[in-house]
């Protein structure tokens, strides 16, 4: 376990930043010792560089950033070598790509963000329970929130808190609240994927504990192996049941609780973290809650650097330090400049201005917003996110609908097949907003800027009529549920896609993404199938064969299932691969590779093998290999042969 994180100057041993996650001391004296073994290290023939330095008790794990520092991982000895060895490697890596844009401060500052999950673990809680039990007035006690005003709202599919999440040592705790009604258990599957511990929360009425032992059953048919706990909630209402007897009944260890009462909220957070603590196998510190714990704000970038691990955009990853140990890498990108610091003895050429090309600014998009309209009155239905930028959803339709009561959107509504036209785009934060309509429905195309406007505009038009003409016979019955438009997503993401999906990429399962926004149970079922179905098959092509569905939806599903963190992508790209130039690098890609990945494109011709490109660079093949992975990911290049 890693329970100290300092960075030091390597010769004067005086300490830059350090971090302590749990309650062990590492102190001044302990770096002096340290500093002494490390030195030894370079005097002792036939010993690697990053052997670990005993100090007292401690295993300190270590590697050089750059000349001048040295970062250190403070253990308790029990993890493995090799793991805790890569994880030193790869942190100082990330700092010193860190230090070649910015300053010491930032890293001082942001320290355990640019280290992300080579430190914290991420340690999932899933509450699940009936609908009306007080799953949802849980997660607001343990975030110090009011309950929700207006009394019980049901979740509907899956909830996670999104602003926080708490962090106890190395762990980083998040929340996933389950929705009980029975349409949706059939998901339970997808969403106990990475599940740490489950909660299984009762109302403590006989007629709900019995209802909570049929879901028991579920449970363990689901998720067997994962740890479970009963919370007796709503423990001040006269018929609520004593907590022994409900642990007699359901035959699993059970806690009394009332989530309304804000004074158990301390109660219930030592509870999660004892056994969280006990189900990792730490011990809890004897520290009132307030010192073992932080509610980290900024949730969205914790999780998008977790994320981004194994996806193609950004993040850290894996890089090789060695031909032999590339060819055993399999991670898909590597953020890691290609003049690193293994790879030292290769000299990045001096570019041209004149060769470079000018990064344009073509229009970025950001979300699009499925609107349903009846009678004058605007819902979002659905909302696809194209950018880690966050938007309010509500507001947007707000705005919308402001606009259409002042005859701001008079598209003709003749009918499905009609052709709409939009008379406004909306500022909103910087960007523009695109709105469309057709007799039913409003898209909202979220965009940085109208460079494209035509061609948005175009394709939305065409989307409009598509999914007015899917719903057709939906609106004479129709009872004013949103979600039963959510199949259109399908149609959205073949002419819109959250990114590009070849069929010579490999699909790779991924431990737990995060919740998916659709309620559909149509929606999820096809989404289950192809996640199912990913771990027997060789590409995504292989994929399209095996299933009985349709190419749009399989390609649809692999979007959403690479956005929100449950897959990624992979493609084989071998040293006398053929690469052709098919797109433009954009500025953050030049920004994080360097301007050496420009003129690597501009050669790629579809006529020379890589190995060759990558020499007459003078650069790195191992490194530009990965580069060229995420470029081809990023519909950058293809692959000819």
């Amino acid at each position: 376990m890693i329970h100290n994180v300092l960075l030091i100057e390597k010769d004067t041993g005086s300490i830059v930043v350090s971090t302590r996650f749990w309650k062990i001391d590492f102190l001044e004296s302990d770096v002096v010792e340290f500093l002494h073994g490390f030195k030894d290290l370079f005097a002792t023939e036939g010993l690697s560089e990053d052997t670990p330095v005993f100090v007292g008790e401690h295993k300190v794990f270590h590697h050089l950033v750059g000349e001048d520092l040295i970062l250190m991982l403070v253990t308790d000895g029990r993890d493995e070598d090799r793991v805790i060895k890569h994880k030193a490697r790869e942190g100082a890596s990330r700092i010193e790509t860190a230090l070649r844009g910015q300053s010491i401060g930032y890293v001082k500052d942001n320290l355990q963000d640019i280290l992300g999950e080579l430190i914290f673990t991420r340690f999932k809680i899933s509450f699940v329970g009936s609908g009306g039990v007080g799953k949802s007035t849980l997660l607001r006690l343990l975030f110090g929130r009011e309950p929700a005003p207006g009394g019980y709202t049901p979740t509907i599919n899956v909830a996670v808190d999104s602003s926080e999440t708490i962090q106890f040592g190395t762990f980083l705790v998040t929340i996933w609240d389950f929705a009980g009604q029975a349409v949706f258990q059939d998901l339970w599957a997808f969403y106990f994927q990475g599940t740490d511990v489950i909660f299984l929360i009762t109302d403590s009425s006989f007629r709900n504990v019995m209802q909570t032992k049929s879901l028991l059953r579920n449970i363990k048919k689901e998720a067997p192996a994962v740890p479970l706990f009963i919370i007796a909630n709503k423990q001040d209402l006269p018929e609520s049941m004593q907590s022994d007897k409900i642990k007699r009944l359901l035959g699993a260890p059970t806690f009394q609780m009332v989530a309304t009462d804000k004074t158990r909220r301390e109660e219930f957070i030592r509870l999660m973290l004892t056994v969280a603590a006990k189900t990792v196998g730490v011990q809890l510190p004897d520290l009132p809650v307030s010192e073992m714990i932080t509610v980290r704000r900024r949730t969205d970038e914790v999780d998008a650097a977790q994320t981004s691990i194994d996806s193609t955009e950004g993040g850290y990853e894996t890089v090789p330090y060695s031909e032999e140990e590339a060819s055993s890498i399999t991670s898909t990108a590597v953020t890691t400049p290609v003049g690193d610091t293994e790879t030292a003895s290769v000299t990045e050429p001096v570019i041209d201005a004149e060769v470079v090309s000018e990064v344009s600014d073509p229009a970025r998009i950001l979300h699009m917003l499925i609107i349903v309209q009846k009678e004058g009155m605007f819902e979002p239905s659905y909302h696809l996110d194209y950018s880690t930028e966050s938007i309010d959803v509500n507001a947007v339709t707000s705005l919308i609908s402001a606009l259409d009561s002042f005859s701001g959107i008079d598209g003709d509504s003749g009918g499905a097949s009609s052709k709409t036209e939009a008379l406004e785009n909306i500022e909103h934060e910087d960007n523009v907003v695109m709105v469309d309509k057709s007799e039913h429905f409003v898209l909202a195309l979220v965009v940085t800027n109208d460079s494209q406007e035509d061609e948005h505009r175009k394709t939305m038009g065409s989307l409009l009529a598509d999914i007015e003409t899917l719903y057709s016979d939906v609106w004479a019955n129709w009872d004013g549920n949103t979600t039963v438009f959510e199949p259109s997503v399908f149609t959205i993401l073949s002419k819109v896609p959250l990114r590009p999906v070849s069929l010579d990429y490999i699909a790779r399962s991924r431990e737990a993404g995060r919740p998916l926004p659709f309620e559909n149970r149509d929606v999820g079922a096809v989404v289950v199938a192809v996640k199912s179905a990913i771990e027997g098959s060789a590409t995504v092509g292989a994929l399209v064969r095996s299933l009985d569905i349709p190419r749009e939806q399989i390609l649809g599903c692999l979007q959403i299932l690479e956005r929100y963190g449950w897959i990624d992508f992979k493609v084989e790209i071998k040293d006398d691969s053929h690469l052709r130039k098919i797109g433009e690098v954009d500025a953050e890609t030049q920004k994080a590779y360097g301007e050496v990945v420009v003129k690597f494109v501009n050669l790629c011709d579809g006529k020379s093998p890589l190995q060759d490109v990558v020499k007459s660079l003078k650069v790195s093949l191992p490194a530009m290999k990965f580069v060229a992975q995420k470029l081809v990911l990023d519909a950058v290049l293809e692959v000819v042969a």
